[in-house]
């Protein structure tokens, strides 16, 4: 369900992605680490904090979700992780939705978004319902317990994305949510269609295609181009763009509208040089660095057991709500030395590889093993 929306707009967008393994960038590996975070406290009955004490940030994101979520279930009943599928409109149609709620006469549907680039609206311009959205609507109506369906008159959609802004909330009646049906079969067919349509646009941003897409390309070369001659300067092999201040309102405009679909094939570019440096290819002028980790305790009991050795009582810690980077500005502010062993009780966890630029400071290292899937190579 969560490619609807690049179907509806590129129904080719299904014949490009065939056979290329999805390559997830850090934002989207952080935003499934959230979303297994948002999980688990529901499950458990927990607080963000309680679970994920050394990621404040991470912490306060999820606690957003957590509160709308429990605020809308309050007395009734919650489906976690909640697994469909449709086949009755087509093979294509599964998904799962991050929680949703029974409470007759009404259901919701809760969806958390933890990225801040891309701002997901509940509606469309047009006034039409967020196809995903609407997609786990429609699963979430047809795999309700017996019984239960007939009680049903309204479902409420809800996206939680707190980088971007409050809470999104609209509500459809359950005949409204059955009309999408016919919408959804036209895009299966559509999609699968030999000749469909390569249509580039927004919905290109995450297409696993996109480094390759011909009609992207094409579009953004036409839509970014300005009526001037490039200037060129001998030393440099590239054409140089004109200074921004040298533009007319007309160009300006135009380069913008083109933008975002330059900025959608400069992201896969730079995903397919990263998985091609982690095989160990040398990519022109650039180098393989560390990320700069995160600090974490190594054992949080003994952690607690060495502050609060060397804190007042007013002062004792529970390292499950302090970081170590905070638990050492508290004992600079308190003027206390750090324990011991400290070396002993914090370490540093290993967030990957970054690929830059040759001129950047940090030292180059190895190819370790890949971090995540990547794109395989053309057939």
């Amino acid at each position: 369900m969560s490619v609807l929306e690049r179907r509806a707009n590129c129904p080719g967008s299904m014949r490009m992605e065939a056979g290329r393994t999805d390559t997830p960038s850090v934002y989207a590996a952080r935003g499934t680490e959230l979303h297994a975070v948002a999980a688990a406290c529901l499950r458990d009955s927990l607080d963000a904090i309680e679970y994920i004490p050394d990621d404040p940030d991470g912490a306060a994101l999820v606690q957003d979700y957590l509160d709308v979520v429990r605020h809308a279930a309050t007395g009734g009943e919650m489906l976690i992780e909640h697994e469909f599928q449709l086949e009755s409109l087509s093979a294509l149609y599964w998904g799962t939705a991050d929680c949703v709620i029974i409470r007759p006469p009404l259901l919701w549907v809760c969806d958390l978004k933890t990225g801040a680039g891309h701002p997901v609206p509940i509606r469309r311009p047009d006034g039409r319902v967020n196809l995903q959205l609407g997609g786990y609507a429609l699963g979430a109506l047809h795999s309700l317990p017996p019984g239960v369906d007939n009680e049903i008159t309204h479902v409420g959609l809800c996206i939680v994305q707190p980088r971007v802004g409050p809470p999104q909330v609209t509500t459809m009646t359950t005949g409204e949510v059955h009309d999408l049906a016919a919408d959804l079969i036209d895009i299966a067919e559509a999609a699968q269609a030999p000749d469909a349509p390569l249509v580039a646009g927004d919905h290109c941003r995450f297409c696993r295609a996109s480094g390759d897409c011909p009609e992207l390309r094409r579009v953004a070369l036409e839509r970014a181009s300005v009526e001037f001659d490039l200037a060129t300067d001998p030393a440099i092999v590239a054409p140089m763009p004109p200074s921004p201040a040298s533009l007319t309102p007309d160009q300006l405009g135009r380069i913008l509208i083109g933008a975002d679909l330059l900025e959608a094939w400069l992201t896969a570019v730079r995903a397919r040089a990263k998985a091609l440096a982690d095989k160990g290819v040398e990519i022109f002028d650039h180098k393989l660095v560390n990320r700069r980790g995160r600090r974490i305790w190594v054992d949080e009991t003994e952690a607690a057991k060495a502050l609060n050795s060397l804190l007042p009582a007013d002062d004792l810690y529970v390292v499950k709500t302090v970081s170590p980077a905070q638990a050492d500005k508290a004992l600079k502010r308190l003027k206390a030395k750090r324990p011991g062993a400290w070396d002993k009780l914090v370490t540093t966890t290993d967030p990957g590889t970054a690929l830059v630029p040759l001129a950047d400071p940090r030292p180059a290292v190895s190819p370790r093993a890949v971090e995540f899937s990547v794109e395989q190579e053309e057939q």
